[in-house]
Parts: C-alpha cells; structure tokens; sequence
C-alpha cells in the first residue's frame, strides 16, 4: 500500500516526474505507438475488495477506454481515500456509471463456469463484487501490450519484484485461487522457469491452459489472453 500510495502521489503532485517514469518503462519494455503505457493516468494497482473476495485474476496493466477513462481518473483524483474508495468498490462504480468491458464480459463466462452457475449480465457487477480482485503487473494503462519471446536481465529486474510484491502483498488475505491472463505471464514464469513444475493441458495448437500451485493456492495460467479465445475454452470445457 505504501508503494501504491506513493505512485498515487508522484502523479497527482509530480506530474512531469510522473511521466517521465511512465515513458522510461515504456522504453524498458519495448513498447511502441498505442502499445505505450499512457504517462497521464493515475496508475491502477488493485481492483476489488481484497479482503474477502476469493478469486484473484492477474492482469499486466489495465486497458484504456477512451469512453470510461477520462471519467474514472477525474474519480481517481479527487484524494488518496477517494481513489482506495473508488479501487476497492471498483464493480460497483462500474455498474452505477453503466460502463460496460469486453475483458469483464468474457470474464463472466469463465466465472460462470468455475462456479457452474450461470451469471446474468445484471448480476455479474455485483457477483465480481464479491468473489473477485484484479491485479495488474504493470500499474499504467494502455489500449494493448505483448512482450518480447525473451526478457532481458533488465526487464526482469522490473518484473519479477512486481509480480513478488503482488503475491507477498494478497497472499496474507488466503485467496482460494488465481488466475494468470495472458502470453505476457507465460513468458515471465513459464518461460523463464519461475514456476517449473506444473501440468499442461493443450486446448488447441496455439492455446494452453498450466496448472501449477503458489503457496499453497492453486493457479491456472493462460498462455493467450482468455477474452481472446474463452469460446475455444467453453467449447472445450463442454
């Protein structure tokens, strides 16, 4: 929290030194044109009530709507306690403001299936609500992002302290399981062997599902962004 906390404050009271963290990160990892992280937005670390909700899914940075973003930052400025406020209530925000997420609907599905219970689309905000946290590797929006096949010693000196953080940081609330989305978490842990043992289960030539165990909680790991093919996994799972 003390890490969010000043990150918080460098964008709102430093902005210039803000940015040019951001920028410095985006030329870290390669990033280019609309893959660059956005140097003007508060940074999103956590979302959902991570005191109870059981379910973590680790995103590697929040996307960028540019319909529900200029108002969700103009929320996120307001202080330091209005920005936890609107983090921690974040669905809830969501549903009142009526914004709707591709990433969201299709995470709906995948929940609904974990649980065998159908969630409607006027359930799922509140549904999130309460089962779900989302965490973000990478704090500062963008509208894409891929990794190079190979980090170097330099990317993952980022890396690897942000995703430990995030695990040392959710771990002393006993989440039931997490959720890893995405090529850019096959590369940093599978790749890399940070997790090496694990089962893996290919749902096509191109898509495949790692099991493996953190700590005692289980883990499932997308090795492509789920949003992108969970009607290959529902077909699968049927």
């Amino acid at each position: 929290m003390d890490e969010i906390k000043t990150e918080y404050n460098l964008c709102i009271k430093e902005p210039h030194e803000y940015k040019r963290k951001v920028n410095s990160i985006s030329d870290l990892l390669l990033l280019k044109g609309n893959q660059r992280l956005i140097d003007t937005d508060c940074p999103v670390f956590i979302v959902g009530n991570y005191e109870t909700a059981p379910i973590v899914t680790f995103g590697i940075n929040p996307g960028y709507s540019s319909k529900n973003n200029p108002t969700e930052d103009r929320e996120a400025r307001i202080s330091w306690e209005h920005y936890l406020q609107l983090y921690k209530n974040f669905y809830t925000y969501f549903e009142s403001n009526h914004f709707e997420s591709p990433y969201y609907n299709a995470l709906k599905y995948l929940m609904s299936g974990l649980i065998k219970k159908d969630i409607s689309n006027e359930q799922k905000w509140k549904f999130f609500d309460c089962y779900l946290i989302n965490m973000e590797l990478i704090p500062y929006h963008s509208t894409g992002i891929t990794f190079s096949t190979f980090l170097s010693n330099s990317q993952l000196e980022y890396l690897l302290p942000r995703f430990q953080n995030s695990i040392d940081f959710i771990i002393n609330y006993r989440p039931k399981l997490f959720i890893f989305n995405g090529s850019p978490w096959y590369i940093l842990l599978i790749k890399n062997k940070i997790i090496k043992n694990f089962d893996k289960v290919s749902l096509t030539k191109k898509f495949n599902l790692y099991f493996f165990i953190i700590q005692d909680i289980p883990c499932i790991l997308f090795d492509k962004f789920f949003q992108r093919h969970f009607w290959v996994f529902l077909m699968k799972v049927i």
